[in-house]
């Protein structure tokens, strides 16, 4: 078996999804759960927005599985390094006794590269992008020593594969400008060395990893018949745009009222004005989408606050409606919203497009779920 920790639900939908299409059988799990049969078990630790040590979370995760079971561990962070990565890594080398972790969270694939010790999003520094103005974690810089938390007690480097020799102890952050980049890195991973970063680092471990006749294949989304609600958690522009282009192909949208756009606790009454307009609406169409529509504003509180709002929604829509697939943007709201309708295990399906990742409840074979990162645009296939 594969063991891989996440932080947020998005980041660790995506990581199965990559196993996924290599042909191996995956499970997701909120709640970790020794006793899975799957081949590759992907744990969210749900700790990127924790302000408390996750240490704790992070030993809860590890301690339920047999060791002599787990072929190799991997850490799977925010790819532009949000989260109290420095310290969850620390935590997991001293619980695994490694004496290293080789860092590389840049996606080549979606032009996401650190050069140097900076941070590029399609040749943009990561401080000039959409990043800057996220509510948790505002990107005011695009050195990677400065986007991590220095909570911890581990020495943090920045390496290139040329000039790393091997003998550093602590985080080594990880030069990547291409996938050949990451090739030459997987190739200093020893019984020493934890593997962290993002899917396209852990999509080359798994190249060199598993066996020839292990090859990525594309795998079909299941097409599935019934009630489908979508729920865009983000701010960013690419959501919006999207949500607009959704709009004007005629399925309806119904935002987040204005007099919930607070950060106070929720009045039950707006929310249900809110649930009955969306299960109105859900009656006459079978896709529907609730949106936050309101300008951005950087104020975690106030995210969190929506966060659970939409939640609350989303709760009492299922209790009133069929809801058969269920597509949620955002880590943070997904964590939410799958919490708040009790469903915390998972089987991997498949992906309709990269890190927009279609799952099946376990145990419950009649409902799905969809989750995709707010930073990545939804595909225009899924709205038809």
């Amino acid at each position: 078996m594969i063991l891989v920790v996440a932080d947020d639900i998005s980041g660790a939908a995506e990581i199965a999804a990559t196993g996924r299409t290599f042909g191996l059988t995956v499970q997701l799990q909120m709640k970790p759960a020794a006793g899975s049969s799957a081949e590759l078990v992907v744990i969210d630790t749900d700790t990127r927005y924790k302000s408390i040590d996750p240490r704790r979370d992070i030993e809860n995760a590890l301690i339920n599985y047999d060791t002599t079971l787990v072929e190799w561990y991997y850490k799977k962070v925010d790819s532009v390094l949000r989260g109290n990565i420095s310290t969850e890594l620390c935590a997991m080398m001293q619980i695994l006794k490694k004496n290293r972790t080789i860092l590389a969270p840049a996606n080549s694939t979606k032009a996401r590269v650190i050069s140097d010790g900076q941070y590029f999003i399609d040749g943009r520094p990561l401080h000039e992008t959409d990043f800057a103005n996220d509510p948790d974690y505002p990107a005011a810089s695009s050195s990677v020593i400065d986007l991590l938390d220095t909570t911890s007690d581990c020495h943090i480097h920045t390496r290139t594969p040329k000039n790393y020799t091997g003998n550093d102890h602590g985080i080594i952050v990880a030069d990547t400008n291409s996938m050949n980049d990451l090739t030459k890195w997987t190739e200093y991973l020893d019984e020493h060395t934890l593997a962290a970063g993002g899917s396209d680092f852990f999509r080359a471990i798994l190249n060199k990893k598993l066996s020839s006749n292990r090859v990525p294949c594309e795998i079909n989304a299941v097409e599935i018949s019934g009630k489908k609600l979508f729920v865009c958690g983000s701010t960013s522009e690419t959501s919006r745009q999207a949500v607009a282009y959704a709009g004007h192909s005629g399925i309806p949208v119904c935002p987040m009222p204005d007099a919930l756009f607070k950060n106070i606790p929720a009045d039950d009454t707006f929310i249900k004005k809110w649930a009955d307009v969306v299960l109105k609406t859900l009656s006459t169409s079978d896709r529907v989408i609730i949106a936050i529509a309101q300008k951005p504003v950087q104020d975690s509180g106030l995210a969190e606050n929506l966060r659970m709002k939409t939640a609350a929604l989303v709760k009492t829509i299922f209790n009133a409606a069929e809801i058969r697939e269920l597509f949620i943007e955002g880590g943070a709201t997904a964590e939410a919203v799958l919490r708040a309708i009790d469903c915390f295990r998972f089987d991997v399906l498949a992906e309709y497009a990269p890190g927009v990742v279609q799952m099946q409840v376990f145990g419950r074979p009649e409902q799905y779920v969809t989750i995709k990162p707010g930073s990545y645009p939804w595909p225009k296939g899924i709205w038809i």
